[in-house]
C-alpha cells in the first residue's frame, strides 16, 4: 500500500515533462520521439533541478509498463495480412538486415572484449528493429498510409519475430552452457504454438 502513492507521484512527473517536452518538439518541428527521449532524461535521477523519479525500483516498474504498451501498440498494429503483402522482399531485407547488425554486435562484443555468449547477445539485441519509434516518426510525417510504410513495417515486425526466435535459442544455451537439442525444440515449440494460437484468437 505504502508504493501506489510512491508511484502515482513518479506517473505525474513522467506525464508532465513528458508533455512539456512533446509540445516543445512539436513547436520546432522535431519527431515527438525526441520528447520522450528527452522526457525520460529529465525525469531521471541524473538531473537535480527539476523534480525527478530517484527511487531505482520506481524507475523499473514504469519502465516494465512501458514496455508492455510498447508491446500492446504493436500488436495492434500487426496482422498476417501486412505480412503477406510484405512477401518475399520484405522477409528478405528483414533477413539481411537481421543478420547484418547481427554481426556488426558480435563484433563490437567480441572486440570490447566481452566473452563469445555476450557478443552474441548484444548482436540479437542491435539486431531487434526499433519498430514502435519508426511507426510514430512515420505518423508525425503524415505517412503511415504510404505504400512504402506497409512495406516497412511488415520488415519490421518480421525482423523483430526473427530476433525473438533467437533470443530464446540464446537464453536456451545461457541457462544449461550447452546446445540440449530436446530444451531447444521445447522452447521453439512453445514460442510457435504461442503464435499460432495468439493469431487464430
Amino acid at each position: 500500500m505504502h508504493e501506489i502513492p510512491a508511484l502515482i507521484i513518479d506517473l505525474t512527473i513522467i506525464l508532465v515533462i513528458a508533455a512539456g517536452t512533446t509540445l516543445l518538439c512539436k513547436k520546432i518541428h522535431l519527431p515527438s520521439v525526441l520528447g520522450y527521449i528527452l522526457a525520460g532524461f529529465l525525469a531521471g535521477p541524473v538531473v537535480d533541478f527539476l523534480p525527478t523519479i530517484q527511487d531505482r525500483g520506481g524507475i523499473e516498474v514504469w519502465s516494465d509498463i512501458g514496455v508492455i504498451f510498447l508491446m500492446f501498440g504493436l500488436g495492434l498494429e500487426f496482422s498476417l495480412h501486412k505480412l503477406a503483402e510484405v512477401g518475399g522482399p520484405g522477409l528478405l531485407s528483414a533477413g539481411i538486415q537481421a543478420a547484418g547488425m547481427g554481426g556488426v554486435g558480435v563484433l563490437l562484443g567480441l572486440a570490447l572484449g566481452w566473452g563469445p555468449m555476450n557478443s552474441l547477445f548484444l548482436g540479437v539485441m542491435l539486431a531487434m528493429s526499433s519498430t514502435m519509434i519508426t511507426m510514430k516518426n512515420v505518423e508525425d510525417l503524415g505517412m503511415k498510409e504510404e505504400k512504402f510504410a506497409g512495406l516497412a513495417m511488415g520488415t519490421l515486425v518480421i525482423e523483430d519475430l526473427l530476433a525473438i526466435f533467437a533470443m530464446v535459442v540464446l537464453s536456451t544455451i545461457a541457462v544449461s552452457q550447452s546446445i540440449s537439442g530436446w530444451a531447444l525444440a521445447q522452447r521453439i515449440g512453445l514460442l510457435v504454438l504461442s503464435l499460432a494460437l495468439w493469431l487464430i484468437l
